[in-house]
Order: structure tokens, then sequence, then C-alpha cells
């Protein structure tokens, strides 16, 4: 979810060039511990952090595969992949065990029925449809190509009446109580009630607190900006590393940013700014409901790694398809 190269004054940032690692034919499933059992003062580490993170169901965007990928994480030896018509960016859950995802590429939005692996639904939006928010029956798109915020009626699907955005309106998230907080890659704003506010260069990511903080990371400028829900500045930390994904907790505590540059995540809290070196091109982040455990995606190798973010340790990592970005954790039972 980056671009490639710097923005000039009055043009439009490239769209991201991925990097072209090549993954190995095939789907091998691998889970393997890569963290030493803790040892402080002569003293073993407690049994849950032996154990690791409670077995996890993972719903990976594999941009490169064209696919998403389904995996059960307490059984590693059977993922489930279901084959998209465009490499998928971003997702959001819908009723009844679907998803909705963008296939910027491909111009296009599908539906898709988790539980049967089905693609339910392929519509063909054209534009460069990329972030996506459900507020109540209506899925609200960012397309890049028009500067505007599409929306479509998730009963009939028919498309509805479209709003400006920002230059390049790259990612969304619901607000508390409804609206949405939008950043601009292109105009160095993200807007929060409808208010532009200036931030960190080229945007491209956004996360709301279930407070109704806001969170951004400019991918170019380095800086991660936490404002209140009515766009006054709260915090900010220069973290470097090409920031590309930001991920409130559960709870609020903790802020998880994907350095995509530096193979390594940051975490936000109230003690400071912890690094936790995952390897790869770190991109799609994904908190357990408990908010213990991080789950980071690579999108130049397809592992996914866990994080126990209160030791700020890698517990283990699984290698999932060709790319690893966005993330959702799904319900156990679907």
């Amino acid at each position: 979810m980056t671009f490639a190269g710097a923005v000039t004054a009055g043009a439009r940032p490239a769209a991201r060039s991925r990097r072209a690692l090549r993954a190995p034919r095939g789907w091998p499933l691998l889970l393997v511990a890569c963290a030493a059992l803790a040892v402080a003062g002569g003293t073993r580490a407690n049994r849950s952090e032996v154990l690791g993170p409670p077995p996890a169901r993972l719903l990976i965007a594999d941009l490169r595969g064209r696919a998403l990928v389904v995996v059960d994480t307490g059984d590693p030896s059977s993922p489930r992949r279901i084959p998209l018509p465009g490499g998928p960016h971003e997702m959001v859950s819908l009723p009844g065990g679907r998803v909705a995802v963008s296939l910027e590429q491909t111009g296009a939005i599908a539906v898709v029925d988790v539980v049967t692996g089905a693609v339910v639904r392929t519509l063909e939006v054209g534009g460069l449809p990329h972030g996506l928010a459900l507020i109540n029956h209506t899925l609200f798109v960012t397309d890049r190509a028009t500067d505007r915020l599409r929306r479509f009626d998730t009963e009939d699907w028919r498309e509805e009446a479209s709003t400006p955005a920002g230059a390049w309106p790259h990612a969304l998230a619901q607000m508390p109580g409804g609206g949405l907080a939008v950043a601009n890659a292109a105009d160095d704003t993200v807007n929060i009630g409808g208010h532009a506010v200036a931030v960190s260069h080229v945007p491209e990511t956004i996360a709301v607190a279930h407070d109704g903080r806001v969170a951004t990371a400019g991918s170019l400028g380095g800086a991660v900006q936490v404002f209140s829900r009515t766009g006054a500045p709260v915090s900010w930390h220069e973290v470097g590393g090409r920031p590309v994904r930001v991920l409130f907790s559960p709870d609020g505590s903790t802020l998880a940013i994907a350095l995509s540059a530096d193979g390594a995540v940051a975490l936000i809290a109230s003690d400071g700014v912890r690094r936790v070196d995952v390897g790869g091109v770190p991109d799609g982040l994904a908190f357990s409901p408990d908010g213990r455990w991080l789950y980071a995606g690579d999108d130049a190798g397809g592992i996914v790694t866990a994080i126990d973010v209160g030791r700020g340790a890698t517990v283990s990592r699984l290698a999932t398809g060709q790319s690893a970005g966005a993330i959702l954790e799904l319900p156990r039972d679907r």
C-alpha cells in the first residue's frame, strides 16, 4: 500500500511498486518457532510465553497470488485458498460471513463468501478502487482515479452518488457514531469529520480507536501522528522506515505501525516506542481480540509473524502464499 519514489509538487505519486521477490511454487505452510524461551535472571519463561498465541483464523490478502488465504494457525497444514479475478488490496467484513475486497488493478470489487470460498459477486466499478469501509448498508470506496469517495448499497449493490475527497484518497476508516476518516496521499492531508488536517508526507493509512482518536503515517515523511476525534493534535512520533499501515489495539492502548523499508513493526504505547524486527516488507496488521498478540504480514514473502505485544517479541512465523497484505481475524466458527 505504498507508492514508489518521491512526490513532486503538483504531481501525483506513482502507484506503489511491489517488490519482486519470488516465492516457491505451491503453498507450503510452515509454522516455525523463531523465539527461544525467554530467560531473565535465570528464571524460566512463564507458560503463556512458551505456548505462544492461541489458535486463530486469519484471512490474508495475497496480492501477487490473486487470492485470499484462510489460515487456521491451530492447524497450519491445511490452508484454504480463494482465487480472485484480480489482486486483493483491502478488505472489510460484511454480514453473513462475507467480505468485500478491493481489486485495484482490475477496477473491481469482489464479494466473497468466506465460509464456502465462493466469489459471489464481482462489481466492475472502474477507476482505482482501494480503501473500504462499511457503515450500515453502505460500502464506501476510495477511488484514486477520480479523487472521489464512491458508495454502494450492499443490499442490491447499486452505486449511489459519490462525494469529492482529497487528492488520491487512499485509506479510510469509520469514526465512532458514523462518519469517516480519510487519508489523502497526494495532498498530505487526512479528512476527519469533514475537516482536512495537514500530516506527514504521503499518508497511505489511517486507523480509528474506539474513543475516536485517529492515527495516520506519512509513508515518505516517516512520521506517525495521532489526532483527537475533532482533528486536534494528540501526539507525533518520528519512526522512519516507510510506515505504510497503522492499527490501534482493541482497547486503544497500543498503536502498531508496519515499517515496510525496515523489516520491522513499531509499537507505540504509554511507555514509548518499541521496534520488533519481523523481516521482509511488513504491511498487513491484525490484533487478537484481547490485544495480546499482533499478526504482521510480509508483502514480499507471504510470511505472517505473530508478535507478543507485551514482550515486544516475535514468537512464530507462518508461510501463507506469495504475499501477505491486509489481514482480518475471523471468528473461529468460520
